[in-house]
This record gives C-alpha cells, structure tokens and sequence, in this order.
C-alpha cells in the first residue's frame, strides 16, 4: 500500500494495514483536466469544495495547482482553503462563500481571494486593507436567478461601482452561477447568462475592469456552450470523472473522463459456510450447500453503500464476487463459492475504474443511490488517502 499523503491523518499507515482506504488516482484526474481544456477551450478554476468531492483534497489539491491547465483552485470553507495552503498549493484560491470578518484577514493573508456579495462589503473589506497594507482582491458575485448567494443582479451594478472606486479592493474576477432550471418553455441558464453579460455590459461601458469572467460548473460546461464566451471554466464533478459529464444531451460521448478513486480494504476473514448457516444480521443470506464466504472491513460509515448487498460485486484476485447478506457500519460479506484461494490479506476494490461492474457509476446504479456523485462525497474523511499514478 503506498504512502499516505502528507496530513492525511495522524499517522501513515502499515503496508498491510486492516484499515479501509481510498485510492487516488492522478493519472485519472490529469486526463480528466485536460478533457476539459480540449473540449471547453478555456482555462480552469478547479473546485475543490467539500474535500475535492469527498476524494480528498489535501491529495487532489497538488496535483491540480500542478497543471498549466489549471488557473486557480475555489472552496466554500475556511479549513478548506487553509487546507490547502498547508500541503502546498500556492496558485491563487478563490473562497466562494460568506466568511466572518475575524477569518475574512486570515485568508486574505492566506493569499486566498475573498467573495463580497453584500451591500456593506466596503465597511469590512477596507479595514483589511488597512491592515495588510495592500489592496483585497476579490471576485464578485452576482446572483442571476440562483436565489441562494450573491448580489442580486437588479442591484449589482451601482454596488459594483462603489467597490471600484475604493482603492481597497482589487476586483480580480467576477462570476455567476447557472441553476440548471428548465421552464417556460426553455433552458433558464441562458437567461442567467444574458442577465449576467448585461451586468458585464453596463460596468464596462462605466469604464469598471471586472478582472476573470467565470460562471459555468460541470453541467454547464457541457449543456450551455454559449458559456465558453467567458475567460474561465468552473467545474467542479467533471475533474472527478462523473459519468453525467461524459455525453452530450444526444448521449454522443464528447468527453473521456475517467474515475479518479478506489475504495479499497484486505480481506480479514476467509471461512466456510454450511448449509443452513446465515450471514451478518437478519441472516439475510443463509447458504444452501457448503459456500467460501469473505469479511471485508468495508461499511456503510465508510461510504459505501447501506443496501448494496445482494447487488453489488468486488474484485478480489482479478476476480468479481457478490456481496451478500447486509453491509454493516464497518463490514461486506463477499460469496466466494464451493471452492476458493482467497486468503487473508489479499485486497478487495469495492469501487473503482478496474471493472465496468465496480465503476462509481455502476456501483450507484446497482445499489439505488443513481448517481456516481453520492458514491463519492460520502466517503468517510476519516480513511486514509493514497496517491497512485493509475
């Protein structure tokens, strides 16, 4: 098993460790970036939030502040931005939520960029001017029918103009959010792109520099192609190889975007069953003939799955196995059958790009939870991340 990245958690551990594990794999997230370079055309503000998807973004993190691809890095958590810092990204990072005035300087310092959107941002943002000597840079937001965060576009451009005559702010960048809403008859997020081009419009015509344009996250990277009129890209899923970002409406493949992690664990219990015996609670599955069975220490609190028994598999040894009986908080019972070699120790992927049947996609179809996304950000933080090239 190699080496956990640094910060993982407190300690690395052993080779052989009993512990379950998340594998991440660069090589996957490299192809993935770079996809959506050729295809949007744009550079990229990677998202990170919500640690990288759940994939870990103390480990995802360098390898995107790595690639020419990549512009800059945006979070929605104070940790998560200091995070970063710690294991070493040194682009640009763009918090994309309202944070305290108390942790508003901190990041600053951070060389973090900060994100106004309320009416008095003057009153808080110029005393961290003062204190830091230098002018905050920023990246406004402008709501465009989102309704959850931002200035509300009616009011933005009168706000606006207020922030660009201080000399304590620095707009850097600019940006929107497309709800993915349909009615009335079409795609609402063209209408968020026009109210947000209007805005673009009239600051400019006032002679107001907006800094970096930036609005669309994975699905409008591949449902709104009129937002490549924008300086930047903003996904977020799509780095993560959701199987949604993958086609066009038609279904026509437009992207190769692979998975980019393995859950993983060893084999910790190899016994025969007899006919009759039952397994794990309710005994769910009761053997009808002598059966193998396998203990993988692999439960529903480490992200995988609570109802996946009896329709998922994992590879064990090049070989798939059903899960049977119930997945516990920390356990999966694999069906081995009348005859097996595997043995103590051998390791087990219950997801991961290995096999189309353990896919994050496939996992999440099997076991009713639909999308790939749930398979990963519910990854338990806790488990410890490896970094693997493939």
């Amino acid at each position: 098993m190699p080496e956990s990245a640094p910060g993982t958690a407190v300690r690395a551990p052993d080779d052989r460790t009993a512990d379950p594990w998340v594998e991440v794999i660069s090589g996957a997230i490299v192809n993935n970036v770079r996809e959506l370079r050729r295809h949007s055309g744009l550079p990229l503000l990677a998202v990170v939030k919500n640690n990288a998807n759940g994939i870990g973004m103390r480990q995802v993190g360098p390898i995107l502040d790595a690639m020419s691809e990549v512009s800059m890095l945006a979070v929605v958590r104070v940790d998560e931005a200091l995070a970063l810092r710690e294991c070493g990204v040194e682009k640009p990072i763009l918090m994309m939520a309202h944070v305290a005035g108390s942790e508003a300087e901190l990041l600053v310092r951070a060389g973090v960029r900060l994100t106004p959107f309320h009416d008095d941002a003057l009153e808080w943002l110029e005393p961290i001017a003062a204190s830091t000597g230098q002018a905050v840079p920023v990246h406004l937001f402008v709501d465009t029918g989102m309704n959850r965060i931002g200035m509300p576009h009616g009011r933005a451009v009168a706000w606006i103009r207020r922030l660009a005559e201080s000399t304590a702010i620095d707009i850097e960048g600019t940006y929107t959010m497309f709800s993915g809403a349909r009615h009335d008859g079409g795609r609402f997020d063209v209408e968020h792109l026009r109210r947000f081009d209007a805005v673009v419009k009239e600051c400019r015509d006032l002679g107001i520099d907006l800094g970096h344009l930036h609005g669309a996250p994975s699905t409008q990277v591949v449902d709104l192609p009129e937002s490549r009129s924008l300086d930047m890209i903003r996904p977020g899923g799509a780095i993560y190889g959701l199987d949604a970002h993958r086609t066009d409406a038609d279904g026509a493949l437009i992207m190769d975007l692979h998975p980019v992690f393995r859950l993983r664990a060893r084999v910790t219990r190899v016994e025969l069953l007899m006919p009759g015996e039952g397994v794990s609670f309710e005994h769910r599955y009761r053997a009808v003939e002598p059966t193998w069975i396998a203990t993988v220490p692999i439960g529903h609190t480490d992200g995988y799955p609570s109802n996946a028994a009896g329709k998922t598999v994992a590879l064990v040894e090049q070989r798939l196995y059903p899960l049977i009986g119930a997945v516990s908080s920390n356990h999966t019972i694999l069906e081995l059958g009348g005859e097996t070699t595997i043995k103590v120790g051998d390791v087990a992927t219950l997801i991961g790009p290995d096999r189309d049947e353990i896919a994050p996609i496939e996992v999440a179809r099997r076991s009713g939870i639909e999308r790939d996304y749930w398979t990963m950000t519910r990854l338990n933080s806790l488990l410890h991340r490896v970094v693997v090239e493939q």
